[in-house]
């Protein structure tokens, strides 16, 4: 039997969006994906919309209690209703390439050791154009270089019993919980890039990135925070806020911090 891909959709006031995103989802040249389409409390006809997909495609799956709890927690109560052997994610304004799924798979599938994989992306503005390639994965990835840089962005896929051992999104991760989770995964499994275009990252003035930027760059530095409790380095190395409000790793003797951090 194909292995079953369940891809989490976070969705809240993206109505001018959500279509495409769910299209991009029909558009997959690989077939077996389920879409946990969590409504976090839209007001502006989102769950509508979603409502019509799924009434449209029976791999459509309508979520959500109609009260706005937040990413963090939308995401990890739709997973936990996943029944794939792998996982992913879809922002609700973005969209993913029509080979994303099936090139991810592919590449994980030649690679048992991973416990998840990120591609490269794009930028596109509001109307869906071609902005720039992104960047973040420009960096090698290594464990120890996430705690200060996000390379790890788009798109993920995950094994799903590897997301169920580090437990998951964690709700109360707001605003940093996708960095968070990397972090955790980071730390119990081997993982992998696949040096491809997948995802397009839409760039919008509303968007949590631009609108809530302090929090999310204080919900990051959070997590760095837990993740170098967790490794025991914190007698080592401390994390501060850098230029750019960026967080930096340097070791407890310097009196300086060392690069620009993430």
């Amino acid at each position: 039997m194909p292995d079953l891909i369940s891809i989490a959709v976070p969705i809240f006031n993206t109505a001018r969006f959500l279509p495409a995103a769910l299209d991009s989802l029909l558009a997959q040249d690989y077939p077996h994906w389920e879409a946990l389409l969590w409504d976090d409390g839209s007001t502006d006809g989102s769950s509508q919309i979603a409502a019509a997909y799924a009434a449209r495609d029976p791999r459509f799956h309508l979520l959500g209690e109609g009260r706005n709890h937040g990413a963090s927690a939308a995401l990890a109560a739709s997973l936990a209703m996943a029944h794939g052997s792998h996982i992913g994610t879809l922002d609700s304004d973005d969209a993913l390439e029509p080979d994303a799924l099936s090139s991810m798979l592919t590449f994980m599938q030649s690679r048992p050791q991973l416990g998840m994989a990120y591609s490269q992306y794009v930028e596109i503005d509001a109307g869906g154009s071609l902005i720039r390639p992104g960047k973040r994965f420009l960096t090698p990835y290594s464990p120890h270089q996430l705690l200060v840089e996000f390379m790890t962005f788009q798109f993920r896929l995950i094994r799903a019993d590897a997301y169920r051992a580090c437990g998951g999104f964690d709700p109360a991760s707001r605003y940093g919980e996708d960095y968070d989770l990397c972090l955790r995964l980071s730390e119990r499994v081997e993982v992998g890039h696949l040096p491809k275009s997948l995802y397009r990252y839409r760039m919008r003035d509303a968007s949590i990135s631009h609108a809530s930027r302090l929090r999310q760059v204080r919900a990051s530095f959070d997590a760095a925070q837990r993740a170098l409790q967790r490794r025991g380095l914190q007698g080592k190395y401390a994390l501060a806020l850098g230029v750019r409000a960026r967080h930096v790793l340097r070791p407890k003797d310097a009196s300086s911090p060392q690069g620009d951090g993430a």
